[in-house]
């Protein structure tokens, strides 16, 4: 789960809560949706924060494991974007894509979008 995952199924809460006239439950999920993220921590999301995977990826193996191994969570759609770049500089095209077309259903942000076509374009 990422924290854009997070952040999603918060924002179909508040909808629900906003057309129910539930202002109470709309404030607390305002709430959460505006605080840093570092109010998550990352056993709590079952993943490794991005920030630490860019500490620990050394070579391809490096970035291997952890693909095989645990979730990446990303704080922001720069960090996206910067393992986009990543995985295309390890050589794992495949698995980029992979994860952009999961992702891409789950969000509308053309930032995000362009971002990752100008990476694959380089």
């Amino acid at each position: 789960m990422s924290l854009l995952n997070i952040h999603s199924d918060l924002k179909l809460l508040l909808e629900e809560a906003i057309s129910k006239k539930d202002y109470k439950l709309a404030l607390k999920i305002i709430n959460k949706l505006v605080a840093s993220p570092k109010t998550f921590n990352s056993e709590e999301l079952d993943g490794v924060f991005f920030k630490d995977v860019k500490n620990i990826v050394k070579t391809r193996e490096d970035l291997e494991n952890i693909l095989l191994s645990t979730k990446v969570l990303f704080e922001n759609k720069e960090e996206l974007i910067e393992f986009f770049d990543l995985l295309l500089k390890y050589g794992f095209k495949e698995n980029a894509i992979s994860y952009f077309e999961d992702l891409i259903s789950q969000i509308d942000d053309l930032e995000i979008i362009d971002g990752f076509n100008n990476l694959l374009t380089k």
